[in-house]
Formats: structure tokens, sequence, C-alpha cells
């Protein structure tokens, strides 16, 4: 039984190791504290995400993720559909547009 538990608990172990890489995405239109939830929780909602860190001081989510699950194209984009800019992706022009006004750019406002 000692060996049965042994081994199951060695293939969890080695199961839940699997490949990560961490991006930093930078959010140049995040404004405020409603962003970074929005963007949290957004990018939590990705398969492959494992853990994201959005700071808005700095204007960078950065996440850690499987690459053999997500790519940076598809974080960027699931930021963009969010309403925000990610990178050198655009905001999704109509989702900004229904945006809180904190959560735009003050000319927009």
């Amino acid at each position: 039984m000692k060996k049965v538990i042994l081994i199951m608990s060695l293939l969890v172990m080695v199961g839940c190791k699997g490949e990560v890489e961490k991006t930093d995405i930078d959010i140049s239109t995040a404004q405020c504290g409603m962003c970074v939830s929005t963007i949290s929780q957004t990018l939590k909602s990705v398969d492959g995400v494992k853990k994201v860190n959005v700071d808005l001081g700095a204007k960078v989510a950065t996440v850690i993720f499987d690459p053999t699950v997500v790519q940076v194209e598809n974080l960027e984009s699931t930021i963009s559909n969010a309403g925000y800019q990610a990178n050198e992706t655009s905001a999704n022009a109509d989702v900004y547009k229904s945006l809180p006004g904190c959560c735009k750019l003050p000319e927009d406002r």
C-alpha cells in the first residue's frame, strides 16, 4: 500500500510540474483598480494560464502560462477583447467604448 501511495505521489508531482513560461504584457490603457480586476479575471479564465499579476503603476500584466496550451498572442487578444491595449495589440474599439468612464483614457472620458 505504501508503495502504491509513493508511486501515485510521484506521478502527481511529475504531472503537475509541466512546462511554464513567464511574460510581461504592456497594458498602457489600464487606468484604475477596475481595469486591474477585469484584466486579471479575464486572463485567469484562459486555459493554460497559471498565475496573473497586474501592476497598475507599471502598467504591466505578468502572466505565467503553459505554452503548450496558450501563446502570448492569445493572451494579448484576450486583453484586447476585454477593451484594453496589450503590447502592440489595440483594444477592441467596441468593447473600449462600453467600458466605465474610469477605465477610459482621460481624453475619452
